[in-house]
């Protein structure tokens, strides 16, 4: 007789739980819905914005107000004349709009970058083709009376809120050269201002967002960024959201 019973109150015991485990799905599902809505209302990008909970127990933190740590993902930002994509992890989200800080990546492609360089620098370089080799970037543009192609491969880094470019190394004719082998005064004056160190400010960042390091990967550049605990920010690179006007998660 005991067996029977047993069996029944496995049997209710697996269909609570199903029933438990579906319902966190769903309101999972909703949460994910509204933080999108959210941080696509904040960013206002031109492309698709999804959210994903790490927590699998998103229901039974959200009755306390908490969501746990959550992955956004952010297509087409137009930003300061560019167009990026964003990714982000965000540590202890709260319904409130609230966070523990988290990080992200931004990638800018490299046809976006271009224009953006060139209008920064003041060497007159205007026909630089920006790619990346694996290791740094490559600018690619020509160079002496004959106007052969020159690429400059270059190395990235973050310093005090700056993007630095330092050239490693140029590539003529099929030959490489280290930078500091290169004979003094080599090629013309313009070749030989390329081949300098140069910064490039990031501005705008939202208030207590560090940038921490950069990466010259096969379809853009990507810059690392620290985000603050508190409230979430309502801008990205130096666009202000609506986040006055927008829902909370």
């Amino acid at each position: 007789m005991r067996r029977p019973r047993l069996l029944v109150a496995v049997s209710a015991a697996a269909v609570v739980t199903a029933s438990l485990a579906g319902a966190d799905a769903l309101v999972t599902h909703r949460a994910e819905q509204r933080i999108s809505r959210a941080v696509a209302c904040r960013l206002a990008p031109v492309g698709d914005v999804d959210a994903a909970l790490d927590s699998p127990l998103a229901a039974v933190r959200l009755l306390n107000g908490g969501v746990g740590d959550v992955d956004v993902r952010a297509e087409h930002l137009e930003r300061q004349g560019m167009s990026m994509s964003l990714r982000a992890h965000l540590r202890g989200v709260r319904t409130d709009g609230t966070t523990r800080g988290g990080d992200a990546a931004v990638t800018v492609p490299y046809d976006q970058l271009a224009g953006r360089l060139t209008r920064a620098d003041r060497t007159g370089a205007t026909d630089w083709k920006i790619g990346g080799d694996g290791k740094g970037l490559t600018l690619t543009a020509a160079a002496g009376p004959l106007g052969l192609p020159v690429t400059v491969h270059a190395g990235v880094a973050i310093r005090s809120g700056s993007l630095v470019v330092t050239p490693t190394a140029a590539t003529f004719l099929g030959r490489t050269v280290p930078v500091d082998a290169l004979p003094a005064g080599a090629g013309d004056s313009a070749a030989a201002e390329r081949l300098k160190p140069r910064s490039y400010p990031l501005s705008g960042l939202p208030a207590g967002v560090r940038a921490t390091g950069a990466h010259a990967g096969d379809s853009g550049l990507t810059v690392r960024l620290a985000l603050p605990s508190g409230a979430a920010s309502g801008s990205v690179g130096g666009r202000q959201g609506t986040a006055g006007g927008c829902a909370s998660v």
